[in-house]
This record gives structure tokens, C-alpha cells and sequence, in this order.
């Protein structure tokens, strides 16, 4: 009985690295598989439960995400610092042509609140400068204007909008072992393998070949 229940546990294959905001219902998570050829972005629809594959920047592949967030026209993720030698990657998707596109390097090593208005991204930067003061509101200009603003604090486990929420659950921060959704009707459970594209549910792809990269001048 002991080595039945030994064969029978189960060992994690993917992990949730971050969540954006709920917006029109739907959240996008980071999934870290362990091939690392199949991370994605994938946006879950918390009514249904139907997934969209936004697919994953070729070069975040070995780095991991701090932050996503979702707006109408845009899906905004920054990735973590690597150190003082790596400063954190802003990469955009675009919705309508259905890209990834680098935006640049964010001048903060570390931030828990970020925020989009228009074409500024803000983060309330705790880095110190060099005379020991904390460095406070660092600003970086998008590629695109919004219409809507959206607002974080990091590590975002959860959120609401309206009568449609979202928990991240199990692991630990950064590598989450769930995403729970409740809608009127329905409660979800999603695994991070679920999220997966190693997932044997059908997902919609939508993610192009084409991809920009390198930091705006």
C-alpha cells in the first residue's frame, strides 16, 4: 500500500507566476511549464471558463513575471530584475494584430504598486538613490494610449469586478498552484496544468509568428 500511494502522487508540472486585473470578465495568468517552450500568458474567461492562448515573448522565456495587466486594447507584463545588472522588461501584446512587442526597460528594481493611465505606466518605486533616499514615482512611456486606467498592488492573488472575482491558490507567491473563479452562476477551479499548454483541453491560439523586439529609442 505504501509504494501504491507513493506512484500515485502527484508531482506539479506548471506553476502560476502572476495574474493581471479582471477586465470584461476575464483574467490572464503567466504559466511557467517545465518545458520552458510552452510558457504562456493565457487568458480565462471566468464565466465559462474557455481559455485563449496570448502565447509568450521569445525573450522573457528564462525570466520570470512580477506583474500583468489587462486592458482593452493592450495586455501589459513586466518581468522581475535580475539584479542591478537586469532592470525589469515591459513587453506589450496587442489585441487587435494579436503581437508582442518590447517596450522597454522600467528604471525600478523594485515597486509593489503599478499603474496605467493613458500612455504612462507609474510605478512607487522603494529603490534608494544614491544620497539614500527612496526613489518614489518612476514614470515609462508606452507604446499605446488607453482609454482605461488600471491600477495593482503586487503580488496581485486576487481581484473583483462586479460580481466576478478571482483567487490564486496553494504554492507560494510566484509559483501558485491554482486559479479559483467565482461568477453568479459558477465556482472554477483551474490547476496551473490545466492553464498549461501541456493541458490536454482544447485551447484557442490566437498568437501570431511576428514579434518586435528591443527597447524603444
Amino acid at each position: 500500500m505504501f509504494v501504491l500511494l507513493i506512484g500515485l502522487q502527484a508531482k506539479a508540472t506548471a506553476v502560476i507566476q502572476a495574474a493581471s486585473n479582471i477586465h470584461e470578465g476575464k483574467v490572464v495568468v503567466a504559466v511557467e511549464d517545465t518545458d520552458p517552450d510552452k510558457r504562456v500568458f493565457m487568458q480565462v474567461d471566468s464565466r465559462t471558463g474557455k481559455k485563449e492562448s496570448l502565447g509568450f515573448p521569445n525573450d522573457l522565456v528564462s525570466e520570470e513575471i512580477s506583474a500583468v495587466l489587462s486592458l482593452p486594447e493592450y495586455v501589459v507584463v513586466v518581468s522581475k530584475s535580475a539584479g542591478e545588472d537586469r532592470k525589469p522588461r515591459v513587453h506589450e501584446y496587442v489585441r487587435s494584430s494579436k503581437i508582442w512587442m518590447a517596450a522597454g526597460e522600467l528604471n525600478c528594481l523594485s515597486f509593489k504598486q503599478i499603474e496605467i493611465e493613458k500612455s504612462e505606466l507609474r510605478v512607487d518605486c522603494s529603490d534608494e538613490s544614491k544620497d539614500g533616499r527612496i526613489v518614489g514615482t518612476v514614470k515609462m512611456v508606452l507604446d499605446f494610449t488607453s482609454k482605461a486606467q488600471v491600477k495593482a498592488t503586487l503580488p496581485l492573488e486576487r481581484d473583483r469586478q462586479g460580481n466576478i472575482s478571482f483567487n490564486l491558490l496553494g504554492g507560494s507567491v510566484g509559483k501558485w498552484e491554482s486559479l479559483e473563479l467565482f461568477s453568479p452562476k459558477n465556482k472554477k477551479v483551474l490547476t496551473a496544468k490545466d492553464l498549461s499548454l501541456s493541458s490536454d483541453a482544447k485551447i484557442k491560439k490566437t498568437i501570431k509568428v511576428k514579434e518586435t523586439i528591443g527597447p524603444k529609442e
